[in-house]
């Protein structure tokens, strides 16, 4: 499946919320794949072609255009250096069963403990009818929606791995959308409105995190 994504035939849908969906599998695929090139223990040696990872990483920060000739320009330089990737896995893996395998070393494209931190500070502070510093505040929520924009590429390759029109297909789906409606929309004046904010920003976060950890776990059998 992984070479899939990357094959070169591969095109962009011209329906702009089909393109968007694809883009963002792709996206994800290739987070994926930069985890598990990229070593998890600080003692291994690193990836040879240190620019290989910076081209990488400078694409999962552009943003999914909505055209399509923009888009189909990104899946093009994702494409090449997924290829690329692929290239250059060790000699484990050699086949896209061993590549969909790593699923605990791919998993360090999030951080789980951290994003629990986040979690239960937020969620912590609103069931306490606590107010935290602002700074606190603001930092716990920046944080939040960068896990949101961080564990949706994975939820959306868990989201492939489900039978379109099931019941968990749909939750997975409303689960993404959620996340990303909460993450987008304004959180109101006050610091009443902030805390409430930054607590459903953690319970969307909680149920991505839980989507993305079964897919990991799922991979790694």
């Amino acid at each position: 499946m992984t070479r899939l994504v990357f094959a070169e035939t591969a095109s962009v849908s011209e329906d702009p919320d089909e393109r968007h969906v694809q883009l963002l599998l792709m996206r994800g695929h290739l987070m994926r794949l930069l985890g598990a090139v990229v070593p998890v223990d600080a003692n291994e040696p690193p990836l040879e072609d240190a620019r290989l990872v910076i081209r990488v990483r400078a694409l999962l920060d552009e943003e999914i255009p909505g055209d399509t000739v923009r888009a189909a320009s990104l899946r093009r330089r994702m494409s090449e250096v997924g290829r690329e990737l692929l290239a250059v896995l060790p000699p484990a893996g050699a086949s896209d069963d061993a590549v969909d395998g790593w699923g605990r070393t791919v998993c360090a494209g999030f951080d789980s403990a951290r994003i629990r931190e986040a979690i239960r500070a937020a969620k912590s502070w609103e069931q306490a009818g606590v107010y935290p510093h602002p700074r606190t505040l603001a930092a716990v929520t920046r944080a939040l929606s960068g896990y949101v924009t961080t564990l949706v590429p994975y939820v959306s390759i868990h989201l492939e791995s489900l039978a379109a029109g099931s019941r968990g297909w749909s939750a997975c789906g409303e689960a993404i959308e959620r996340s990303q409606e909460a993450r987008d929309v304004a959180p109101g004046e006050g610091l009443k409105a902030a805390r409430k904010h930054a607590y459903r920003l953690a319970v969307h976060t909680e149920t991505l995190l839980r989507y993305a950890e079964q897919d990991c776990e799922r991979d790694g059998e």
